[in-house]
């Protein structure tokens, strides 16, 4: 049990008559990041427990991360919205500063940028979560919210060496984007293919799908 979490979202003392006057306060409550952490963290928690998020409820969350229902209401509005933000936590970063130096480098940053080591718990929890995102229609809708902006990075990316000739001018973008991310998410992900787990393992990929685009394979190493 993690140590018991002040809600974040309670009122201030309201200051003494005899202070100078203020300036007018924000509306809403603070939303302490520490607390909402705490939540998410108490949502994997649950799910790797149960090994189901049938079993898990707010009140569990409520009680495991030490907060309110209504705090978890004010930032998620359902519990299958919840779940999903808890399970996109797990993720590396969306990635920032692309280096637009070339398409090789580019595809390089984003691939290594979504590597990332998993613990046991993690990894209980997505496999867990593949089967709900593929069942449950809401967990889903919810799930392609979130990850839109991660494709979104990698179709901006295509778009831009297309707009610059590095590219077939007839790409499919929306393919060319699965064909980058699906693999990547096999193997650093979803724990497929455990030999090519390698630091050099985006690079080679990058260099194959490149060639496969009719794109420039960059030498620069």
């Amino acid at each position: 049990m993690r140590p018991e979490l002040r809600d974040a979202t309670a009122h201030h003392r309201a200051p003494a008559a005899s202070a100078p006057a203020a300036a007018a306060p924000v509306k809403g409550r603070p939303r302490s990041e520490a607390v909402s952490q705490s939540i998410l963290e108490a949502v994997l928690d649950l799910i790797a427990e149960h090994g189901t998020v049938t079993d898990v409820s707010v009140e569990g969350v409520a009680e495991l991360s030490g907060v309110s229902k209504a705090t978890i209401y004010r930032r998620w509005s359902s519990k299958e919205e919840l779940i999903a933000a808890a399970f996109e936590s797990i993720k590396a970063p969306v990635p920032e500063g692309i280096p637009h130096t070339s398409l090789h480098d580019d595809l390089v940053f984003l691939g290594n940028n979504m590597r990332r080591v998993y613990g046991p718990r993690d990894m209980k929890v997505i496999r867990c979560m593949m089967t709900v995102f593929h069942e449950d229609p809401e967990y889903k809708r919810h799930h392609d919210r979130l990850v839109e902006r991660r494709r979104r990075h990698v179709r901006d990316t295509f778009e831009y060496w297309l707009e610059r000739g590095e590219v077939a001018p007839d790409l499919d973008l929306d393919l060319a984007v699965a064909m980058f991310t699906s693999p990547l998410l096999t193997i650093f992900v979803y724990g497929q293919y455990p030999h090519l787990q390698a630091d050099d393992t985006v690079e080679r990929f990058v260099d194959n799908l490149l060639r496969g685009l009719g794109g420039p394979l960059c030498e620069s190493r």
